[in-house]
């Protein structure tokens, strides 16, 4: 389904156990990587300054154990004022079907969820972006992060508020679906639409039934689960409580302005799952 995915790496402890994780997406059929490193100029460290060689051979030396695991396997190194912006320039070029980044900022201590280069390549990719959670591990240098991914696919769950920006994460759930031994179906209704609404429970499992038989018709399994409370924190307690391997939610913005931005629901989920998120963009008018 992601065919080609470009990982965005940089010289953090963080990239070690990024890098462990990229085996899981084979699940998500992938079997193209490419490698790419943004140098940010302006600092005297960029490819201009004589550490290109050496970016490479960092790069390759990455590169070596995931092309013995089978995947093809290319490098990309770039000099830019904008790093996000580059990252999405060389998505493009390569033509990648997804970005994958690291969903911890350098500086774990502050508790970053989302350091500033990954908001803003959430913030703009046109592409299904996948954040990795990066566990702190509270030692230094190389071992003060750790993996968080659960391994392959086994377990699946989408989240959906039926909005049209929701519809292109239900599709990618159902194109995946095939590829998991189950999909959780889940929708969160606030107190506020609980009390608007009163047949809420009745309207929202005829929805979630509709995506379900989508994703039976496409060879998966489902089932389907509704809550109500704050729609981030249920949706990580029931991927923790499902052992979900990846969340797959949209990126929200009911209105150009507030496209601007990550949905504050999404954004939340990432600081809270301690597990991989899926974030699916709708598709772009023309694109």
């Amino acid at each position: 389904m992601f065919r080609t995915a470009l990982v965005a790496l940089d010289h953090s402890a963080a990239q070690g156990p990024l890098l462990d994780c990229l085996s899981d997406l084979r699940a998500l059929g992938t079997t193209r990587l490419i490698l790419s490193h943004v140098v940010r100029l302006g600092y005297g460290q960029g490819a201009g300054y004589g550490n290109r060689d050496a970016l490479a051979d960092w790069l390759r030396e990455r590169a070596a154990p995931l092309h013995a695991a089978g995947f093809e396997v290319a490098i990309d190194i770039r000099a830019a004022g904008d790093v996000a912006q580059d990252i999405l320039v060389a998505a493009a070029e390569h033509g990648a079907e997804l970005i994958v980044i690291g969903s911890r900022g350098q500086n774990l201590l502050r508790g970053l969820f989302l350091g500033s280069v990954a908001r803003e390549v959430v913030r703009q990719s046109p592409l299904p972006v996948r954040l990795e959670w990066i566990e702190a591990t509270g030692q230094e240098g190389d071992a003060a992060c750790g993996r968080a991914c659960h391994g392959g696919l086994r377990r699946l769950l989408l989240a959906t508020d039926f909005s049209p920006q929701a519809q292109a994460a239900e599709a990618a759930a159902v194109g995946l679906a095939p590829r998991a031994e189950v999909v959780a179906l889940l929708h969160v209704a606030s107190p506020d639409e609980v009390a608007r609404y009163a047949h809420w429970e009745v309207m929202a499992r005829a929805a979630l039934d509709a995506i379900a038989a989508q994703i039976v018709a496409a060879g998966g399994r489902a089932e389907v689960h509704l809550a109500t409370g704050t729609p981030s924190e249920q949706i990580a307690r029931l991927a923790t409580e499902r052992e979900a391997d990846l969340i797959v939610v949209g990126k929200h913005g009911q209105t150009w302005v507030e496209s601007m931005a990550i949905g504050s629901t999404a954004a939340r989920l990432c600081e809270i799952a301690r597990r991989p998120v899926l974030m699916v963009p709708l598709p772009r008018m023309g694109g």
